[in-house]
């Protein structure tokens, strides 16, 4: 139910509409192609940001996500020790896992194993 002065300010803006209905219409139409316009670059936006997040095989920080890949059967199967979206799900920790656990860090370790221990004074 309208109050008086809703219906009277409804009845104002037709007579309006009604003396310039071809600019009422071209507004509208240009509002309707803008917002299409807009709606199609953020969706494809949008798109693009989750293609590079689940599906670019790369982590937040850059390295692979993959560890290792076995061929079965003429496909590429590759697989981690890790979920692939850990990286996403908790940056910090991930980072923490992969710096613990990477190859550099394991070489450096049995290296530093072999080297006798040095005197101090």
């Amino acid at each position: 139910m309208l109050f008086s002065h809703e219906r009277r300010q409804i009845q104002r803006v037709l007579a309006l509409i009604g003396q310039f209905p071809q600019y009422a219409l071209q507004t509208t139409e240009f509002d309707d192609a803008e917002y299409e316009e807009k709606h199609r670059k953020y969706e494809a936006l949008y798109a693009r940001r989750l293609r590079a997040k689940y599906f670019s095989k790369k982590a937040l920080d850059g390295g692979n996500l993959y560890e290792q890949e076995t061929i079965i059967d003429n496909e590429v199967i590759k697989s981690s020790r890790w979920p692939c979206t850990r990286s996403f799900a908790d940056p910090i920790k991930y980072m923490e896992d992969q710096s613990q656990s990477s190859p550099e860090a394991e070489t450096t370790a049995t290296t530093n194993k072999k080297q006798a221990p040095k005197k101090s004074c």
